[in-house]
């Protein structure tokens, strides 16, 4: 009679074993950063130049609004934005100087008065009027006549040079920016982006003028 096999014991432990092992390994954690690792963070300096940069290109959006607003005659319209710019952006000084002679255009044009232009911003606005009417010889009679006693003063040069643009002579209206850019560097930029002087954009000299080194900024004598 064939003898029975008996079942052989197993290790308890080695059985344990094996199950572990035949496990999945479960994936490694990573460790969290170190409580003391530093985070970056804006320093005030930068937040200070940060929100200057954005409120210099809101001032620079409204002054744009505001005189395209001018521009079509929307005198309503111009004079809100103008006025928000110079109440709301106080630091922007070169922007406020342009929208108060702006500003007395629509107040000018609000109350539709005859009377002659006296004071200095009044014949600016005047002339400024007649050049954005197409009104060359007008305005460029009123700048010269501006100029005998503000021959200093950048925006009455810069006028000038558009006058002298729109009537065809470029050498003069060259000059008159030069000086313009003299008193005023900034007066550099906008002419690279004026639609006025659209007529000089492929004259070597006006293009000369744009690339040249940026001079300081000279003193105002013009009275205002």
């Amino acid at each position: 009679m064939a003898k029975q096999s008996r079942p052989r014991a197993t290790n308890g432990k080695t059985t344990a074993s094996r199950a572990r092992t035949s496990r999945t390994a479960k994936p490694l954690k990573t460790k969290p950063a170190a409580k003391g690792a530093p985070k970056a963070r804006s320093t005030p300096a930068a937040a200070l130049e940060a929100a200057a940069a954005s409120n210099r290109n809101l001032a620079v959006e409204t002054f744009e609004k505001g005189f395209h607003a001018l521009q079509r005659r929307q005198y309503g319209q111009a004079k809100e934005l103008l006025h928000k710019l110079v109440t709301s952006y106080p630091d922007e000084k070169e922007l406020h100087e342009r929208a108060r002679v702006y500003l007395a255009i629509c107040e000018r044009q609000a109350a539709a008065t005859a009377a002659e232009p006296r004071t200095f911003e009044e014949r600016l606005c005047a002339a400024t009027m007649a050049i954005n009417g197409g009104s060359y010889d007008s305005g460029l009679r009123m700048l010269q006549a501006l100029e005998r006693d503000h021959a200093e003063h950048d925006h009455v040069q810069y006028l000038l040079a558009i006058a002298h643009a729109g009537q065809g002579n470029a050498p003069t209206a060259i000059a008159h920016l030069k000086r313009a850019i003299e008193l005023r560097p900034a007066n550099r930029l906008q002419a690279t982006q004026d639609a006025d002087l659209e007529a000089l954009r492929h004259d070597p000299a006006f293009l000369a003028l744009l690339e040249a080194t940026p001079e300081p900024a000279r003193t105002r004598t013009g009275k205002r």
